[in-house]
């Protein structure tokens, strides 16, 4: 897992323009929203959609918690918080979820296609 930051173009009165480059090959998108308490993910990618080697979620308001394991079928064993505007990097073979820490809203750079193609989820 990787924290990206965005660059501040310009800010002023409580407004703020911010730039970043996506390197996802994917023409597709989700927009997310979640309630603060909430739970996304639990799941992980083997990387077979370009899309989803790595993930590439776009953090646009909130935080979130980010737990993760480098084992799919272990216990999530690391974690760190991300706060908005980021970009958040998740490599295949990583079982992530994140906790909303507050009310979130967040970008994926895939499609749904590519999202059920490349999503597997722990036995348990």
């Amino acid at each position: 897992v990787e924290l990206k930051s965005l660059d501040l173009l310009s800010e002023n009165e409580g407004n703020s323009t911010w730039e970043f480059q996506s390197e996802s090959p994917s023409k597709g998108r989700i927009l997310a929203f979640r309630a603060k308490g909430t739970f996304s993910g639990n799941h992980w990618h083997k990387g077979n959609s370009a899309a989803k080697n790595p993930e590439e979620l776009l953090l646009i308001s909130g935080s979130v918690l980010i737990e993760w394991s480098d084992v799919p079928e272990k216990d999530y064993h690391q974690q760190l918080q991300a706060e908005a505007p980021c970009i958040i990097k998740i490599f295949p073979m990583v079982k992530h979820r994140l906790k909303a820490l507050e009310d979130i809203c967040f970008l994926e750079a895939n499609s749904i296609e590519e999202h059920k193609a490349d999503t597997y989820y722990p036995q348990k």
